[in-house]
């Protein structure tokens, strides 16, 4: 679906640099950037989407009634929306703006899951919240909130997915999510005409920060606006080092080994984590 507008989705897990790239990308003129646009009822519908609950046909619908009416009211050269909630439905989005510019925006497993897991175990898995979802899920419960907390995926038409699934720690869960998420969206975007991998880990690199920028067709002048902007870190109330116990590093290792690998992720022993 063509647009006036150039459209530009940063596909992540969420704690992996998301809201630092809308920070800087909204400090460009041109640009009409979102950290997570409409974000709780997106992440609702996508999941029962990529859960099997809902149709193409109604991501399409939704899509058109959100985000492609934003887009297409925009006065903006460039539409951004960087997000954790888009990757379910990616392949949707793919579809539907076949012109638009897809980047997957990935950060090392460890940070990503020390980082929800010391933060925001509230919002992430929590035993309370998903046995929640199951019952909405198998229509034993009529509502459900779309609060973020029950929105994450789980292997909901499997009966011997669903024991092993439940009987993981809440770490574990949270493992399994990276790399369900990232490979997700590894698969979605393999037909989109411009697509793009980039970890956050390079954002002190000028070089391959200045390629990622120029993919997004952003002007060159502006460079040194995004550049500036990644400086210090944003969305960081208190910057500490988290270290994970030797179970937890055995634990990521069992969930997240081969997908680190397929990422060019360095599956050692180091576990030290920075916010």
């Amino acid at each position: 679906m063509k647009n006036k507008t150039n459209v530009i989705f940063i596909l992540g897990s969420g704690r992996c640099g998301t809201y630092s790239f809308y920070k800087a990308l909204s400090r460009v003129k041109n640009i009409e950037a979102y950290h997570e646009f409409f974000f709780e009822p997106t992440l609702r519908i996508a999941n029962l989407y990529h859960m099997k609950r809902i149709s193409k046909k109604e991501i399409i619908h939704f899509l058109k009634e959100n985000h492609l009416y934003s887009i297409t009211n925009s006065t903006k050269k460039i539409w951004v929306d960087s997000s954790n909630a888009l990757p379910w439905i990616a392949d949707v989005l793919v579809e539907l703006f076949p012109d638009a510019k897809f980047v997957h925006l990935i950060r090392n497993g460890k940070k990503v899951v020390s980082s929800f897991y010391n933060k925001h175990r509230d919002i992430m898995y929590n035993k309370r919240d998903i046995l929640k979802l199951i019952k909405f899920l198998n229509k034993k419960n009529k509502y459900i909130s779309s609060e973020k907390k029950y929105w994450r995926p789980i292997p909901i038409d499997d009966y011997q997915k669903l024991k092993e699934f439940l009987n993981k720690s809440q770490f574990s869960k949270i493992c399994n999510y990276w790399s369900e998420i990232n490979l997700k969206i590894y698969h979605s975007i393999q037909k989109a005409k411009n697509r793009k991998t980039f970890m956050f880990e390079d954002i002190q690199n000028e070089k391959k920060l200045f390629e990622l920028i120029r993919f997004m067709g952003i002007r060159k002048y502006d460079f040194d606006i995004i550049k500036k902007s990644f400086q210090k870190p944003v969305n960081v109330t208190i910057p500490k080092n988290i270290y994970l116990k030797n179970s937890q590093i055995k634990c990521f290792q069992k969930e997240c080994g081969n997908s680190m690998k397929k990422f060019n992720y360095n599956n050692d022993n180091e576990y030290k984590v920075i916010y």
